[in-house]
């Protein structure tokens, strides 16, 4: 396909990625960092809300052990069975239009739910309402990266990812202001008694439809236009940019035309049917010269979130672990002796696989320990800080140097952790450990130097519901492992990592975006 030249006038002919550098970085840019910030802050209220609604709620909805492990992991469920779908709506229909009506649909969804006395129907809303905030999960990456130019793409990705560590902070901090209260109203006609929990519900819901409203302000992105066909869009988005960055007329933008020359095959893409789009969009992924690339990111994702979500999952359980141990026992504390320690007065549970949030005998305990607000605050600020770490020296040390040093450190403290004494040393190590898990924005940094506009969103969305799956093993066999082969769980963990490792080495430096139209054949 020749290249394509907008417009007729006087100024500067530049490509897109020339064009999208001369619109500056400044407070257009900042609003659009802080808004999809807030969209991944949502995700993870939606997503992780339930390990603080979960023990609180267990005696109203009558959960049984087993309801309450499905409803821990139902919301992951709902975002991978949907990743695939979003990912070619977001490549075809537009980025702006999946994150509004992902946010919109997921708080309707979580307003339902403090509503409802069944357990049930309460599982199934919060499945649909993880199928739709799975939208904003990977589309985000897209719809931010393509504001940017190469300098400060990935930057950008790297700062935005901190609003995971505020939603890692904002989990905890509401649910230890609010769980801890003992007022109830009984709503005889819904056959519910309102308490804490519910309205803790709503509260995490808020923000989804704060986030919404200023997506619905900004633009859709530019680059995604310019695929569409929609030139003409695309330039007065750039004037806006450039506008707001610059405090200047838009007109004094110095580009009139656009040099554009990835495929555009819009027409083409409206005349097929739902399930031939999605077909179409997502072969180019597993097809050279973006096979080896999507096997890469898929195992990267998928080991990243096995060990992060894994660990982070049973880290609660592990520090109660140890804690029971040091009040009962004159030895000194180590890992996996706590782990195998075993109170029959502490926890009246026939199983070994015991949760932190159980019934005691045959009363219905529904208080949540402060202990377990505290160490997630803990979690979440120093996520805080080692994401704030990552967006200052990214630019100066590189993705790939700076992901292979952090995940390092990270697995040397897990490796520790098996082999020291003291409640407090091992406290921090496996702390450090969990860090890891801010790895993943580095990753998805790189997605989105690597691929072409026409996929990117496809490549993210694949990409990640591979991570969810690893998400979802890894919280499932790290359990047992901890309490059967406790010895051997770090190592496990640090193969998982050496692998990771050699998979970021074998990354290319500086992206090189094939052009989608060799990829395809029509």
């Amino acid at each position: 396909m020749a290249k394509i030249a907008l417009g007729s006038g006087q100024k500067t002919v530049a490509s897109f990625e020339d064009a999208i550098h001369m619109t500056g970085f400044g407070k257009f840019n900042l609003f659009v960092i802080i808004t999809c910030g807030g969209c991944l802050m949502c995700v993870i209220l939606e997503t992780m809300c339930m390990s603080f609604i979960i023990p609180a709620a267990q005696c109203d909805l009558n959960l049984n052990l087993s309801e309450k492990g499905l409803l821990s992991s139902i919301s992951f469920f709902g975002v991978v069975s949907s990743s695939h779908l979003w990912g070619f709506l977001a490549d075809t229909r537009g980025r702006k239009m999946v994150l509004v009506q992902s946010l919109l649909c997921s708080s309707v969804l979580s307003f339902a739910c403090c509503l409802v006395p069944w357990s049930w129907l309460f599982i199934l809303l919060r499945f649909f309402n993880g199928f739709f905030i799975g939208g904003c999960s990977a589309v985000i990456y897209a719809y931010a990266g393509e504001f940017h130019d190469q300098n400060f793409r990935p930057k950008t990705i790297a700062w935005m990812t901190t609003f995971v560590a505020f939603g890692n902070m904002f989990l905890p901090s509401l649910a230890w202001a609010i769980l801890p209260q003992q007022w109830s109203y009984n709503i005889p006609f819904m056959n519910i008694t309102f308490k804490p929990w519910r309205l803790l519900l709503i509260i995490y819901a808020l923000p989804s439809l704060v986030v919404a409203a200023c997506l619905i302000v900004l633009p859709e992105s530019p680059k995604y236009l310019l695929t569409q066909g929609r030139y003409k869009e695309a330039l007065e988005i750039l004037k806006t940019m450039y506008k707001f960055n610059f405090n200047k007329q838009a007109d004094d933008y110095p580009v009139s035309d656009i040099l554009w020359d990835e495929l555009d095959n819009s027409d083409e893409v409206k005349k097929r049917s739902l399930l031939v789009s999605m077909w179409r969009q997502t072969v180019p992924l597993f097809k050279k010269p973006f096979l080896i690339k999507t096997l890469m990111f898929c195992s990267l994702q998928f080991l990243i979130f096995f060990s992060s979500a894994g660990i982070v999952m049973w880290y609660p359980e592990i520090l109660n672990e140890m804690s029971q141990f040091s009040a009962n026992s004159s030895e000194r504390v180590s890992l996996c002796r706590a782990m195998a320690y075993d109170d029959d007065d502490y926890f009246e549970f026939p199983d070994q696989y015991r949760s932190l949030f159980v019934f005691k005998g045959r009363v219905c305990k529904d208080l949540v320990k402060p202990e377990v607000f505290q160490t997630s605050l803990l979690v979440g600020s120093a996520y805080a800080c080692m994401f704030v770490l990552v967006g200052a020296l990214i630019g100066f040390v590189g993705k790939k140097k700076l992901l292979v040093s952090f995940l390092t450190v990270c697995t040397a403290c897990g490796l520790a952790s098996q082999f020291v004494y003291g409640y407090t040393l091992i406290q921090m190590l496996i702390g450090v450990f969990t860090l890891c898990g801010a790895a993943i924005g580095l990753i998805n940094a790189f997605v989105v130097d690597l691929y072409p506009t026409q996929i990117r969103g496809m490549a993210l969305a694949v990409s990640l519901m591979f991570g969810r799956f690893g998400a979802m093993t890894g919280s499932n066999l790290i359990g047992p492992l901890l309490y059967h082969f406790c010895d051997y769980v770090f190592f496990v963990v640090a193969a998982n990592s050496l692998v990771v490792v050699i998979l970021v080495l074998l990354l290319p430096s500086m992206p090189h975006i094939p052009r989608l139209k060799e990829t395809i054949t029509h």
